[in-house]
């Protein structure tokens, strides 16, 4: 389902930021008042948080409204090596308003694409244990090659 949405140049350069620049740790996404655009809402410097971004997210939730993140994940794995990657995060409440959730489910992979190879984990959160630290470590140590 296509849904017309548009992503700014905006977004694709704070993608960039935090892939090839680790420029910061995470920049979280929104539509406009109107819905027919992806703009940056914040984007956390390098060293933030986890559970910063997390607050940004959970924020939205008060409003009734979804949003997509991306985050740098730096982690040990399981054989004892550092490892970086870079996760997709679509926060979906199920408190949302039903219209929020339709075009952003319909525009997740607009954004998606438009940001390009980069992405290593995709995480669709739709309540706070899928938030969790834990929960996207699992994440990003599944299948993963060490």
């Amino acid at each position: 389902m296509a849904s017309g949405v548009k992503v700014t140049d905006e977004c694709k350069q704070a993608f960039v930021d935090v892939q090839l620049g680790h420029k910061f740790q995470y920049v979280v996404f929104k539509l406009n008042d109107k819905m027919t655009e992806i703009v940056v809402e914040k984007k956390g410097e390098v060293g933030a948080a986890y559970e910063e971004f997390v607050e940004i997210l959970k924020s939205a939730e008060e409003k009734g409204e979804c949003r997509y993140g991306v985050f740098d994940v730096a982690y040990t794995s399981k054989e004892g090596h550092a490892k970086s990657k870079l996760a997709f995060i679509f926060w979906a409440p199920e408190t949302a308003k039903i219209k929020q959730k339709m075009v952003y489910s319909a525009s997740q992979s607009v954004l998606k694409n438009t940001l390009g190879q980069g992405i290593h984990k995709f995480v669709q959160a739709n309540d706070h244990s899928e938030l969790s630290w834990d929960y996207l470590l699992e994440e990003c140590q599944r299948n993963a090659r060490d």
